[in-house]
């Protein structure tokens, strides 16, 4: 097909709100027991309920279909590891705190669920391991809200006798806990602990201790591996057999990034001969990842770089790389010595929860897709892939990128013009984007911008020296780093300099907001729930990020003020001259909606251009349908009027 040269920015495209986000969930936290699948369904048509749906013996279906029941966990406010398989049901957590059992009936539908925890308003739970010969005892993580402050908030890791509906200690005394597991014979657990000010992957300990009568023998515990005060990072411990003995494989990154470990004869032994080079696993934002597993008695699996799968072998302790269809793989899940379940990212299609069956002759995969995340059909010369580049920050080191061009089957652009541009800055700050499809970037590129997703320095997979760039630095080196980018781009001539435009979520919110007081390299910016005021920040989060920014800041409020004050875009918001949209709900408890509108406000009293608009019922982070199209369509509507572009949508 002939391609018609049309102005960037002004593409009519098939890619819009309505398709994408009317047939689109999230997909996370797959498990497996015999021939039974279940995981999780993030859905914004439903208010963003997370809705557990089971595929057992070639049926799909869901195990609690009211749309009541919200299977998500708010231990650490972020949750994860909401449910588990535990015997002949699934266990999981309400959004409201307590956990339910439901169990499949023999006309195979699944009954109503039964509370199991004891009845309280005040405890939340999460994290759960069922014991390996008795599932009705189950290992937790327990959140005890009884004083609803940050400083009086306890964690404690739990046994929960589901029988007795009754909760017997395991570990408690330090700050935070997870990852409680159970050695195959259940006759020991392990665990992960931290404390404040520590974030887990900042510096976090293994523990381990002899379990009996529902509860462990004194004296039995051990530290085996981690060291706290930042100084090493231990996650995702799983109980092995090797050489005949019981066992522990998880990640370290004591050597600079996250790799695979076990505990051999009272020693922390690397799992490879030559380490990979690469993090095997991720911060623990969230409980219950999963990048690693024990595939069979010979071999171990975990994510590769890119995508692939790393095979290693247990009697050579050297690891080959499979490839696989995607771009990213977020969570695997043996199911046999040749089978895994994922949740992966394609480079030009929907994440998907699939089979891979491995070859382990031939070192290939092959692919049984389970659920797809969106419904939506584009034909893919509408798609533009995903390309990582590097780029020189300020110091004269790398910092990283991903590149997404303009694409679109029927334009192409006017002769002599560059496209427009979307930095887009992540939130955390301790994450990362990786390549794969998504449909916002794809609503942009269809239609003849360019996008960027950085990954300045602070972000996470490219190991602990860069991830500790941002150490002291933050609302620094995020902005420098995405400056950087800009520069690289324009110099490269990729993009039009004069229509660069900067957008980002809470924490890159922060960003945007820290770049447009930093001087005039863009010329547009979105801010969605962005944070501007670190001094209130600091005093008004929960426990989990109550002193996450000591350590992003050089300092408490009180040791550094003139830090808290001089970073906080909130008292420089006079300064910003490039037009600026604030999205922000009206039930932020992160970002209250009075600081949205004193940003807006100052803005336009200093004869800026500010435009505020407010999301009825939201908090920090958009979950309805609506919310999202209204996000999307008003960001889009934004840029082109300030970049002066018509279009038809």
């Amino acid at each position: 097909m002939q391609k018609t040269a049309t102005p960037f920015g002004s593409w009519k495209s098939p890619v819009t709100t309505d398709l994408v986000l009317s047939e689109s969930i999230g997909l996370s936290d797959a498990l497996s027991s015999g021939s039974k699948l279940v995981w999780l369904e993030q859905r914004p048509s439903e208010g963003g309920r997370n809705a557990l749906v089971s595929k057992i013996n070639g049926r799909v279906e869901e195990v609690i279909p009211d749309q009541k029941w919200n299977a998500r966990s708010r231990v650490h406010e972020y949750g994860g590891g909401s449910f588990t398989i535990a015997g002949d049901k699934i266990v999981f957590s309400a959004v409201e705190g307590p956990v339910y059992s439901v169990a499949q009936l023999a006309s195979g539908a699944w009954d109503t669920p039964t509370q199991i925890s004891p009845k309280s308003d005040v405890y939340r739970y999460a994290d759960f391991a069922p014991h390996p010969t008795t599932p009705s005892l189950i290992l937790a993580i327990l959140e005890d809200h009884t004083i609803d402050e940050p400083s009086k908030v306890v964690n404690s890791l739990i046994l929960l006798d589901s029988t007795s509906s009754t909760i017997h200690p395991i570990a408690a005394g330090t700050d935070f806990y997870s990852s409680p597991r159970w050695s195959p014979s259940g006759s020991q657990i392990c665990w992960i602990q931290w404390a404040h000010p520590d974030m887990p992957w900042e510096g976090s300990e293994l523990w381990v201790a002899t379990y009996a009568n529902k509860g462990v023998v004194a004296g039995s515990q051990r530290h085996l591996a981690g060291v706290k005060a930042g100084v090493e990072s231990v996650s995702q411990p799983r109980w092995a057999t090797i050489d005949g003995k019981e066992t522990l494989v998880f990640l370290s990154d004591k050597t600079g990034f996250y790799e695979l470990y076990h505990w051999s004869e009272g020693k922390q032994v690397e799992l490879l001969t030559k380490p990979s080079g690469n993090d095997v696993g991720g911060p623990d934002w969230v409980f219950g990842q999963s990048t690693h597993a024990s595939l069979s008695p010979s071999h171990w699996i975990s994510t590769g770089p890119s995508g692939t799968l790393s095979l290693l072998s247990l009697s050579t302790l050297t690891s080959t790389l499979l490839p696989t269809p995607y771009a990213s793989i977020s969570s695997l899940t043996v199911l046999s010595p040749t089978s895994i379940l994922v949740v992966a990212s394609p480079s030009v299609a929907p994440q998907v929860l699939s089979i891979l069956t491995l070859d382990l002759e031939s070192n290939t995969v092959s692919e049984e897709i389970v659920k797809s995340s969106s419904g939506a059909s584009v034909d893919k010369d509408f798609i533009s892939k995903g390309e990582n580049f590097a780029f020189k920050d300020k110091e004269g080191g790398e910092a990283y990128g991903v590149w997404y061009g303009p694409t679109n089957k029927r334009c192409v652009g006017v002769e002599g013009e560059k496209p427009p541009v979307v930095f887009s800055c992540h939130g955390g700050p301790t994450s990362a984007a990786k390549p794969g499809l998504s449909w916002i970037v794809q609503y942009f590129t269809s239609r003849g911008f360019a996008w960027v997703d950085v990954n300045y320095g602070g972000s996470t997979g490219f190991g602990r020296a860069y991830r500790k760039r941002l150490d002291k630095n933050w609302g620094i080196v995020d902005v420098q780093d995405t400056i950087a980018a800009v520069e690289h781009l324009v110099k490269e001539g990729k993009v039009d300099e004069k229509r660069v435009a900067i957008t980002g979520g809470s924490a890159g919110g922060f960003t945007v907001l820290a770049a447009l007081c930093a001087g005039d390299v863009f010329s547009a910016g979105t801010s969605s729930y962005g944070i501007s005021d670190l001094n209130l920040l600091a005093g008004d989060t929960h426990k989990f990020e109550s002193q996450y920014l000591f350590n992003l800041l050089g300092g408490t409020p009180s040791e550094v003020p003139k830090v808290y004050h001089d970073r906080s875009p909130i008292h420089h918001a006079a300064s910003i001259t490039a037009p600026l949209l604030i999205l922000q709900g009206t039930e932020d408890r992160v970002v209250p909606p009075a600081q949205a509108t004193k940003m807006a406000d100052t803005i336009r009293g200093a004869g800026g251009k500010a435009e505020l608009v407010m999301f009825e019922g939201e908090g920090h982070g958009f979950r309805k349908l609506e919310s999202k199209k209204k996000a999307y369509e008003t960001e889009l509507r934004f840029y082109r009027e300030t970049f002066g572009i018509e279009g038809e949508e």
